[in-house]
């Protein structure tokens, strides 16, 4: 990496960043943040992202509906790139190789990309046969997961252009007990045990096959307990694959229905409060064509607040969940995953200390540190 008094020009493009919300705008936010520590940095992003970036940063913004962003974004790169000569382009996701690639023969600049699964197996023709031959073309695949590392070695991706850096996480403090009784309080949780879902309602997720294969036999043996559903139906997603409406027809069928609260979508301190509160977060996954769970990003999240997380093995989880901080289930084992919700609700098997040591590897600071020695690769070829 070049030395402090000559600090490189990084251009990142990406449209997910906050004022966006989910676990791959956070990423991106905290990444670009990092950045700024040991380069110049332009970014272009979404409307409203400049509010939420560093103010060392230059930021050009355009739309953040899907097709307009890949559009206007490539025109802006061209403009950014005629105008400085940048040591490297970073796309945020797969949807900007075809932009890296027009980059890259243009004006010979090094691109990076940061894939997050879905970027390798969305199920569309078209995306398979235009931007994943522009992600083989890549200098740099920087990967969430060795799930995802391997999946892009599939597609063609050169193995030694690879790195995996797993997503990371804020370690905060742990809310006050006033917090929390305000948080149950003001939310009309009336359960002694929280089960929460975290994340995008999407079919990979898997909630609506919980709620009607799972949660009865759970409920049946823990009556104390209740689900809280965090989150909402994806909009301008890659593939489109909500489930909002399955998830709503199962909790209408399901005979505990008045012990499911659905919160919607949380800013960062009642995040915070509802994951401390919780007794167990779930992420019944299943397999979905053309989807994929790339990392687990909501299982680091809890395990910083002292929450375990029961997960079926599937994708990137495995990088994120391990003994210290929950339970992996083989894929489809339902009455498996019964059990192991009732372990974590009973006799706390996996206390708050052991789920909060396991987050501490995934800190910003220690994903950071690994991106720009991802980087700092590049720089010496």
């Amino acid at each position: 990496m070049p030395q402090p008094q000559n600090r490189p020009q990084i251009l990142l493009i990406t449209r997910n960043l906050p004022p966006l919300v989910g676990g791959m705008e956070r990423l991106m936010q905290h990444l670009a943040c990092g950045i700024t520590e040991y380069a110049e940095l332009t970014v272009i992003g979404p409307k409203g992202c400049v509010q939420h970036l560093p103010k060392a940063s230059m930021v050009h913004e355009t739309s953040e509906k899907l097709a307009p962003f890949l559009l206007m974004s490539t025109l802006l790169a061209l403009r950014a790139c005629h105008r400085k000569r940048f040591d490297i382009v970073i796309g945020g996701s797969g949807l900007i190789a075809p932009t890296l690639r027009i980059l890259s023969l243009l004006f010979k600049c090094k691109t990076a990309i940061y894939l997050h699964g879905l970027d390798i197996v969305v199920d569309n023709f078209w995306y398979q046969r235009i931007f994943v031959p522009c992600i083989r073309n890549s200098d740099l695949i920087i990967v969430n997961s060795r799930s995802t590392r391997e999946l892009s070695i599939d597609k063609g991706v050169s193995e030694q252009r690879i790195v995996v850096v797993n997503p990371g996480t804020e370690i905060p403090k742990m809310p006050s007990a006033e917090v929390l009784a305000e948080f149950r309080s003001r939310h009309r949780l009336p359960f002694e045990k929280i089960i929460v879902f975290v994340g995008r309602m999407t079919q990979r997720k898997g909630l609506s096959v919980f709620v009607e294969k799972c949660l009865p036999g759970i409920l049946s043996r823990e009556p104390n307990a209740g689900l809280v559903i965090v989150g909402k139906n994806p909009e301008q997603s890659l593939n489109q694959l909500g489930e909002e409406k399955d998830v709503l027809s199962a909790v209408e069928n399901c005979e505990h229905r008045d012990h499911i609260v659905f919160l919607g979508q949380l800013d960062d301190l009642d995040l915070r409060a509802c994951y401390a509160a919780s007794d167990v977060q779930i992420l019944p996954l299943r397999r979905v064509k053309g989807d994929i769970e790339g990392f687990g990003m909501v299982a680091i999240e809890a395990a910083a607040l002292g929450t375990p997380t029961v997960a079926f093995s599937l994708g990137g989880v495995p990088d994120a969940i391990t003994a210290k901080n929950g339970r992996l289930v083989p894929e489809g084992r339902h009455d498996a995953f019964v059990e192991a919700v009732l372990d974590l609700l009973g006799d706390k098997a996996v206390d708050a200390k052991s789920c909060q040591e396991h987050a501490e590897n995934f800190s910003w600071d220690i994903v950071n540190a690994r991106f720009r020695e991802a980087l700092a690769g590049e720089f010496q070829h």
